[in-house]
């Protein structure tokens, strides 16, 4: 039998890709399937690959919606809305179960991703050509694989104790066989994703547009992965690395980041998805609107706040999330489809506070990064010389700035609780134990695994 490897299908009307040009992620059309003798053995097949990686990233809920609405409701920035049922119930509360269908979509969306660019990783190193596409597709591939393994980690893996057992399952080849494979360490997964980071921040292009992988996004990521590990200097020192050099800059105003979206220079983003007004109608701002809606809790964090009316509004009297609105496509149609923001710079500002408080840095640096963000929206300067202080005080910037978002709240929260910082239960009365840090592997998973797969404990 004929392996088969992924590749986008490009439609006739779309500009070929070269060394120098990239097609447009938003016009990929559905993935196809090529026999392995007649694929990846030149440079415009891997570029049609990767386009076929980027297209599984973005095609369908799981990472554009149901990811980040869940790391929301988890964290309680979101509420279940008309349409939520009981698994965004589950969520909201913390008690959720192995049988729900929303996390076993999304740990599936995620390998499926992964497997693609395993694709990219083991055929492109055998091309021969001095293209400089050939290095930069196999960056662009290690970014998008290592970005999947961190955002495994650390909803399905206890990714807060290097020293767990429960890591993920680390997939580095393509996947041949139904056989399945047992969990690595969360070590063992921290240095997979280190290593795809690095060979991404020396591989991969330089920034072109926020729709692709670049080498200074992997560099913000590998800043976000260091701050998870532990790695506080180093967290710290890369941070400022992205801040300093760009291209990236904070918006003038907090409002121009979800104006101007995908389609109007963003100066912020670093890495995001493309959306359009054919395929990705009733996506992801019609559920953030039905299913997602912003909560009560964090409507009380935005009062006094200058963000509070770009980040919410209300229609017919409901509180509605105005980060994710029902955006038209320049030229095109009124679309309820949406962006992910898997990256942008603000966040970079208060990776960078937090990492240098947590080293045992100057406290001015410290103020001076988060302050940056604050001084965008007009607000006063925080001042407090007090680290234990200064720590809370970052961690509520981050949900002001990044809050009904991509969940950062969430994963901020569990890292606070494991180091000791706050008593998370006060927080979310629902985190009974520290086995609800993080969720359990899909009951299919480990079912067809026979055992092999390790459940999470208490689940």
């Amino acid at each position: 039998m004929l392996k088969h490897i992924y590749i986008a299908g490009i439609a006739a009307t779309l500009f070929s890709i070269t060394s120098c040009n990239l097609v447009d992620v938003v016009d990929v059309d559905p993935v196809n399937q090529l026999p392995e003798d007649k694929a990846i053995r030149n440079i415009s097949q891997a570029n049609s690959a990767m386009i076929g990686a980027y297209s599984k990233l973005k095609t369908g809920l799981e990472i554009n919606v149901y990811y980040p609405g869940t790391a929301c409701l988890l964290g309680g920035t979101m509420a279940p809305g008309t349409q939520g049922g009981s698994s965004e119930i589950s969520f909201s509360n913390n008690e959720t179960s192995a049988d729900n269908y929303t996390l076993d979509a999304v740990y599936t969306k995620l390998y499926a991703v992964i497997n693609a660019t395993n694709y990219l990783i083991l055929y492109v190193p055998q091309i021969e050509t001095p293209d400089v596409r050939k290095n930069e597709v196999l960056g662009e591939a290690k970014f998008l694989r290592a970005l999947c393994n961190f955002y495994l980690l650390r909803m399905f893996a206890q990714h807060y104790d290097l020293n767990s057992k429960f890591g993920i399952v680390l997939k580095t080849a393509p996947v041949e066989s139904a056989e399945p494979s047992p969990r690595g360490t969360v070590k063992e997964a921290y240095d997979l994703i280190l290593s795809d980071l690095d060979e991404a921040i020396n591989k991969a292009p330089s920034f072109k547009k926020t729709l692709y992988a670049s080498r200074q996004a992997a560099k913000g990521l590998k800043a976000k992965v260091l701050l998870y590990m532990k790695d506080y200097a180093g967290a710290a020192a890369l941070a400022k690395q992205v801040i300093d050099e760009g291209p990236f800059k904070l918006e003038n105003k907090f409002s121009d980041i979800w104006s101007k979206k995908i389609f109007f220079s963003p100066l912020e983003a670093m890495f995001q998805l493309p959306y359009d007004d054919k395929s990705d109608r009733n996506n992801k701002a019609f559920m953030y609107r039905s299913t997602y809606i912003p909560s009560a809790f964090y409507k009380l964090m935005l009062i006094g706040d200058n963000r509070d009316t770009a980040a919410l509004t209300t229609v017919s009297g409901a509180l509605r999330n105005r980060k994710f609105t029902n955006n038209t496509i320049p030229g095109g149609q009124a679309v309820s489809g949406d962006t992910e923001y898997f990256l942008r710079l603000a966040e970079m500002y208060l990776i960078r506070a937090e990492a240098v408080v947590r080293s045992n840095g100057n406290l001015q640096d410290a103020r001076d990064a988060i302050n940056a963000v604050r001084k965008r929206v007009e607000m006063a300067e925080f001042t407090s010389d007090d680290p234990v202080e200064l720590l809370q005080l970052i961690r509520g910037e981050k949900i002001r700035e990044l809050g009904a978002e991509s969940g950062e709240e969430w994963f901020d929260l569990v890292r606070y609780a494991s180091l000791g910082d706050i008593i998370i239960k006060n927080i979310r009365p629902g985190v009974i134990s520290p086995s609800r840090y993080i969720m359990p592997i899909p009951k299919m998973s480990v079912q067809l695994s026979k055992g092999l797969v390790a459940q999470n404990p208490d689940y």
